[in-house]
């Protein structure tokens, strides 16, 4: 295991870069800093996890990656190309699956297809492949009330997936399941990750979950939030949900378990206004 500041690649060799991002609400004329000076870079094919105390600016800083949110100054770059708003090779999956509650589960899938005018047809055959791949074969005309709490969340990576995006950023996705569901889940996104190898920002509050999935873990600081800590996880890929039962990886989650305490204590110190 190792501890960085930035990221392992250079600018050159890096599929996301974040230079000093920064985000200032103004909430009733009180300026508040979401995000201060965020600065790495996520590879291509890397598998990236944000993590740090509840509301200390994770889920701001990966809708400003996405392009959904705006930045107050510094810059951000998508294959070499700065963010100035949503992007085509961008798939986006959020902690509500937000399925349209009159669509099938094919039909939500498709959704992002017929959003941008693409061919039904050509893209048919890669909705059913995803639908198979994460266990619904049999679904593909349930709607949303047919299905349970993962299975819409199952339909939801497919939607993600289905454009054949470059980037994967997902913002808690399975904060709202229970444990057994949770862990069903995980061990689903390492298969898919090994099958299709999306650069990937994971957003999530559960230590485990990052240190399981992720190549690497960013620890955030409570507000101002800035990243105190980049570490590398050493557990070799493939990776099983035993791999959670080992004493390296048990070690590597009390570590980061104290980081982010040493966050959530500093933020609590240096307060939340924006100078």
């Amino acid at each position: 295991m190792t501890e960085t500041t930035s990221g392992p690649g250079s600018d050159r060799d890096a599929d996301i870069v974040c230079r000093q991002v920064r985000k200032v609400y103004n909430a009733n004329g009180r300026l508040l800093e979401a995000v201060r000076n965020a600065d790495f870079t996520v590879a291509d094919g890397e598998f990236v996890a944000l993590l740090g105390p509840s509301g200390c600016g994770k889920s701001t800083l990966l809708m400003m990656i996405g392009g959904i949110e705006s930045i107050t100054s510094g810059e951000i770059y998508a294959g070499g190309e700065p963010v100035t708003g949503p992007r085509r090779e961008f798939g986006i999956m959020l902690q509500d699956p937000t399925l349209l509650p009159w669509k099938s589960a094919m039909d939500n899938v498709m959704f992002p297809i017929d959003m941008m005018r693409l061919s039904r047809r050509q893209y048919m055959d890669r909705a059913l492949e995803l639908l198979h791949t994460i266990g619904l074969a049999g679904f593909e005309r349930s709607k949303p009330r047919e299905l349970s709490g993962g299975m819409r969340q199952r339909v939801a990576i497919c939607r993600a997936l289905i454009s054949d995006p470059r980037v994967l950023l997902m913002d808690e996705p399975f904060s709202a399941l229970d444990a057994m569901t949770r862990d069903e889940m995980n061990i689903l996104m390492l298969d898919l990750w090994e099958t299709y190898r999306k650069t990937a920002i994971f957003v999530t509050h559960s230590i485990r979950e990052a240190v399981l999935l992720s190549d690497r873990v960013l620890v955030m600081r409570d507000r101002p939030s800035t990243i105190i800590s980049d570490t590398s996880i050493p557990f070799p890929r493939p990776r099983s949900i035993g791999l959670g039962e080992t004493p390296e990886f048990n070690e590597l989650c009390a570590m980061l378990r104290d980081l982010i305490e040493v966050a959530r204590s500093d933020g609590a110190a240096q307060g939340g206004a924006a100078s």
